[in-house]
């Protein structure tokens, strides 16, 4: 059985209290409970699955060697996903020479529908995707992250803002504009069943 969002929560607290005491299985235990989200989310960003692990163990071991320096973060995951997505823009190259990292706007973000036999199946399900896709391949990488973020991590706007650097109003705005391209760029039961598939989180 997954455990909730709420369950998630508060145990990262537990553990990251137990982290800043000098408790190694604690580190384990945060691993284990976002290592398989961070994966997910930096497989969006780049391939290289090396450097996406490479970031991950670095981010880790990180938080142990600094952990009487850092402070306790309001929300555990939040803090993890926005260091994850700093080291690995500045390891996939994905900042230019001497630009900030609250600037970048242009950098890839792909994402792909998994879509089961048991909710699409034949060829209109094979049609459905590719019309799904194609309105999604549309949007900027920056809407796709947003989206990506809302829907299948769950983060409120205020915590997709903090994620990705950006304000809160510009959160809406990016939300609200990637929403409405795709209720102009979907039919009715196209759009519904991509929400359909978000939630259910067969979106890769």
């Amino acid at each position: 059985m997954q455990l909730s969002v709420n369950n998630h929560s508060a145990l990262a607290k537990v553990y990251w209290l137990s982290l800043k005491e000098g408790d190694a299985d604690a580190l384990e235990k945060l691993y284990k409970l976002y290592s398989n989200a961070l994966y997910n989310y930096g497989s969006k960003f780049t391939p290289d699955k090396d450097l996406n692990k490479e970031c991950i163990q670095e981010l880790f071991v990180n938080l142990w060697t600094r952990r009487i320096f850092i402070s306790s973060p309001a929300d555990v995951k939040n803090y993890l996903f926005k260091s994850f997505r700093l080291a690995i823009f500045k390891k996939a190259a994905l900042l230019s020479k001497n630009q900030e990292y609250q600037d970048t706007e242009n950098y890839p973000f792909h994402v792909t529908l998994s879509v089961e036999d048991d909710i699409i199946t034949g060829e209109k399900g094979d049609a459905l995707k590719k019309r799904i896709e194609a309105a999604l391949e549309q949007l900027t990488d920056r809407q796709k992250e947003a989206i990506f973020l809302k829907f299948y991590e769950n983060l409120s706007y205020d915590e997709i803002a903090e994620v990705m650097d950006i304000s809160v109003k510009a959160t809406y705005k990016l939300m609200a504009r990637s929403l409405g391209f795709l209720k102009e760029n979907l039919s009715k039961d196209d759009l519904f069943m991509l929400i359909t598939l978000f939630y259910l989180k067969l979106y890769n």
